[in-house]
């Protein structure tokens, strides 16, 4: 018979794709979701994921006849101020995956946990980013994944594999991503061509390449990996993919890095400045040398999605 995997978070940006993945590889997926309804992923089996304070028997019920766990579950922004936005990250980014895990102790395969980049560093960071490096989150978003990776080694020594991906791209992205494509679909020159922040970035199907090769690789059996494409790219590199994709001159100029400053501090925007003009360079070559293979032309990827980014 199948090995069935549980997928929490199944009907997100991840999600969708990795069922797919699941039942070509020969696994019976079954979703697990805030709501069955929101499943637009066809004839998969789906049972209401719980609250984080849900009642004791709630995770052991939803485990009922589970090979494996894949735990996508998570928010990533929320637009609560302080104390409350700090709140709702540990109950649904620790508290969670910390209930999940717990049940997740009698059923005989691997609980493989989605973290993040964020659980170990800033959204910029200079030189490469490895596993060896000290975890230094700078949000909550972080600090709860953190949170949520420390209580699954504890609660499943060996049985589980925790990856922190970098940002993930793909048809339908979401927030950075999504935000590029529109620039790119401008039809006007845009002002990207001196910011030379380096960014590691991460193909949605290599993602769920790895979700799968770690279902079945003991080699990553209580291992942490960080995943992403092998090379960095600038954001110019990225707009510029993007408009090739759709046919397009790539049309960026150059805008004094000063001058973005300025402009960016008087729009509210110094963040994401800092961020797009900041190198986040990730390796992937410890869950590489398991043998799972990374994209390894980023650009090449955006270019063949481009029309269907957003």
């Amino acid at each position: 018979m199948a090995q069935t995997v549980l997928v929490t978070g199944a009907a997100g940006f991840v999600g969708t794709e990795l069922l797919e993945h699941l039942r070509a590889a020969g696994y019976e997926p079954i979703a697990a979701v805030r709501h069955p309804a929101m499943l637009a992923a066809g004839n998969v089996p789906a049972r209401q994921l719980p609250a984080p304070d849900a009642a004791p028997g709630a995770f052991p019920a939803l485990l009922q006849d589970v090979d494996h766990v894949v735990h996508l579950a998570a928010i990533a922004h929320t637009s609560l101020p302080g104390a409350e936005a700090a709140a709702a990250y540990h109950a649904a980014n620790y508290r969670l995956t910390a209930e999940l895990a717990r049940a997740s102790a009698t059923i005989p395969g691997k609980f493989v946990f989605l973290s993040s980049v964020r659980a170990q560093a800033a959204s910029a960071r200079d030189g490469i980013l490895r596993e060896s490096d000290e975890p230094r989150p700078t949000d909550d978003y972080g600090r709860s994944k953190l949170q949520a990776e420390m209580e699954v080694r504890t609660l499943l020594p060996r049985k589980h594999t925790i990856l922190r991906p970098v940002v993930v791209y793909g048809s339908g992205a979401k927030g950075n991503i999504a935000a590029l494509a529109r620039l790119a679909r401008l039809p006007v020159p845009l002002p990207f061509a001196s910011i030379k922040g380096r960014r590691s970035l991460l193909d949605r199907s290599a993602l769920c390449r790895a979700i799968l090769h770690c279902l079945g690789e003991g080699r990553t059996d209580g291992g942490t990996f960080l995943v992403s494409d092998r090379n960095p790219v600038t954001v110019a590199d990225i707009l510029t993919a993007m408009r090739e994709g759709q046919g397009r001159a790539p049309a960026l100029f150059r805008l004094p890095p000063a001058l973005f400053d300025v402009l960016a501090r008087a729009t509210g925007h110094s963040r994401q400045w800092q961020t797009m003009n900041g190198d986040l360079v990730a390796s992937p070559a410890r869950l590489e040398a398991t043998g799972w293979a990374a994209t390894t032309d980023t650009l090449a990827r955006i270019r063949e999605i481009a029309p269907d980014l957003i």
